[in-house]
């Protein structure tokens, strides 16, 4: 993540920040490469690559915000923290509450059904976050 990314005018993001989301993207550009270049995809892997890119840009959204930040893989509670010291839109909250299940479950469940429509769902749930996140942390790409 380079410098020309952020936005002159906007308070200082921290190397903390950064960090977080450098990691971030890296979970976006894996679940999206996944999806466009695998076959059969791997859908549990790109679900859980989803959630956690919104994971990690909550959690530096969170550091941005001067938040403790919480070791879960809960997005809604990530959220609430969040909401302690800004609005978050009820199109994020949703996506962190549908993301939230590829955390954990995927990986220790083998009764989880996943179709095509979930792989569908979780990226598009992910660039909600993701693109909301983005915008609080004044991230211009």
């Amino acid at each position: 993540m380079s410098d020309k990314n952020i936005d002159n005018n906007a308070p200082k993001v921290s190397n903390e920040v950064l960090e977080w989301v450098r990691f971030a993207e890296m979970d976006y550009t894996t679940a999206n490469h996944l999806d466009k270049t695998l076959y059969p995809k791997p859908m549990e892997i790109i679900c859980y690559h989803c959630q956690q890119c919104a994971e990690k840009y909550l959690k530096a959204l969170t550091e941005y915000l001067g938040k403790e930040i919480e070791k879960t893989h809960d997005l809604g509670n990530l959220a609430t923290t969040i909401s302690e010291s800004i609005e978050v839109p009820q199109n994020v909250l949703v996506s962190c509450a549908k993301l939230t299940q590829y955390g954990v479950k995927i990986r220790y469940s083998q009764e989880f059904e996943m179709s095509d429509s979930h792989v569908r769902a979780a990226l598009a749930d992910m660039e909600n976050v993701r693109t909301w996140c983005k915008d609080k942390l004044n991230i211009k790409a």
